[in-house]
């Protein structure tokens, strides 16, 4: 009985079909994946085309429910869109021979399928592709991607990627770690599935050695996700040159061999220059005293503990000659003699150019030492109780003539001030 009445409606059907006008277009289909993956709560795109070229269509999605089929999307009516799915789908791209739908807020697994203009991918007897729809609790893991080694100090590419369903809003991918030249994009790795990615240079650090480096992927629904990685970088001593970069014959030279994942007290060094061993020295500062042209090049060390060996970066030392004592000469033209107290000013301009030369060039050690009273000496003022301006105006032989033969290293002749530096 139940073969007899499903026969005789397909009979039906078939006679319907062939009664109406236009029924050869029941030959045309909707061209969709079979299965998809969803998260819930995200949103899912499902690409759908047809091979016919139609610039206005009537596009209507139903869900596959045994007894009614109700619609969740209709481009024209959008009131006969069942309650569950109103304002939360969405017709992709607006061509001609596209039908894909975007359904946000996923919450259950369930079956589609696209009609197009009642007419194809509609016929009940031949039948029409669907797509069933998965949905999942768990979200993709992100991928994290980084070079096999990692040396501090030297920039690294690294990338963290995730696979969604929904370029509408994908998820946001966030890092531990700074970085910089950061860039994103996507890419389709097949239909209705996507790659994000996200990568940026990174630059390791000893600090960063054996911590973890985290990419997380956070979606609209607020699921988050996320991957770890240990990070093994190659670590560097470094060679610190103390007291100044610049290096002068006669000098003591004290460079020093810094570790910065600490030095434990059975920590041993040793030395290079130009990559041969320098002195069997063994301790973490290295001291050349009296330092001559011959000691410039490449210094290195190596750091030798429990846990390992380290070697360090090159430092360049270069020993030079200290420069020597030159003139200066300043020209003072005037019209007229000037007077004794213009001329002590003129000296003592003079003379503060040269002490100051003086101070630029001495090291802590002489400044510390200087007795600076046998240098101001020279320049006493007659003793007057008359204010300093008028005191200068005052003839004083005495002090003029001091000035004159000034062993402090100022020549004075006619018109010119020669300053020994």
């Amino acid at each position: 009985m139940e073969v007899n009445i499903s026969l005789n409606g397909i009979f039906l059907l078939a006679a319907l079909q062939g009664w109406f006008p236009g029924s050869e277009c029941q030959d045309y289909y909707a061209y969709l994946p079979q299965y998809m993956k969803a998260l819930k709560g995200s949103c899912v795109e499902i690409p759908c085309k047809f091979n016919m070229e139609t610039t206005d269509f009537q596009l209507v999605w139903y869900m596959d429910e045994y007894g009614s089929d109700p619609q969740i999307f209709n481009n024209k009516n959008p009131s006969n869109i069942i309650e569950s799915f109103r304002d939360r789908t969405f017709q992709v791209e607006n061509k001609s021979n596209s039908c894909s739908l975007r359904i946000d807020d996923v919450r259950h697994s369930e079956t589609y399928y696209p009609c197009i203009n009642g007419n194809i991918n509609c016929n009940l007897v031949k039948g029409y592709n669907k797509v069933q729809v998965q949905v999942s609790d768990t979200q993709d893991k992100p991928v994290l991607k980084l070079p096999t080694n990692l040396t501090e100090d030297k920039p690294a590419r690294i990338t963290c990627s995730v696979q969604h369903t929904c370029t509408h809003n994908p998820p946001v991918l966030e890092w531990n770690k700074v970085g910089f030249n950061k860039r994103e994009w996507r890419e389709e790795l097949e239909e209705g599935v996507w790659r994000f990615v996200h990568e940026m240079d990174y630059i390791p650090t000893y600090q960063d050695h054996g911590s973890p480096i985290i990419c997380k992927s956070k979606y609209r629904s607020g699921q988050v996700s996320q991957e770890t990685v240990t990070l093994d970088i190659t670590l560097y001593a470094k060679v610190v040159q103390m007291g100044g970069k610049q290096t002068f014959i006669g000098d003591v030279l004290k460079l020093e061999c810094l570790f910065l994942m600490g030095s434990p007290s059975s920590t041993q060094y040793s030395w290079y220059r130009n990559g041969i061993s320098f002195n069997n020295e063994t301790q973490r500062t290295l001291t050349i005293f009296n330092v001559k042209e011959f000691h410039s090049g490449n210094y290195s060390c190596n750091v030798h503990f429990q846990d390992g060996n380290f070697s360090s970066l090159i430092l360049t030392v270069t020993v030079t000659q200290r420069r020597s004592r030159k003139p200066i000469t300043l020209w003072c033209s005037l019209e007229e003699p000037p007077d004794r107290g213009s001329f002590l000013l003129i000296g003592a301009l003079a003379w503060g150019i040269k002490k100051e030369s003086e101070v630029r060039e001495a090291t802590y050690t002489d400044l510390i030492q200087r007795d600076a009273s046998a240098e101001y000496s020279e320049f006493e003022v007659a003793e007057t109780t008359d204010n300093p301006y008028a005191a200068l105006q005052k003839p004083n032989t005495d002090t003029y003539e001091e000035i004159k033969v000034n062993p402090t290293g100022l020549n004075f002749k006619n018109d010119r001030i020669i300053i020994y530096k």
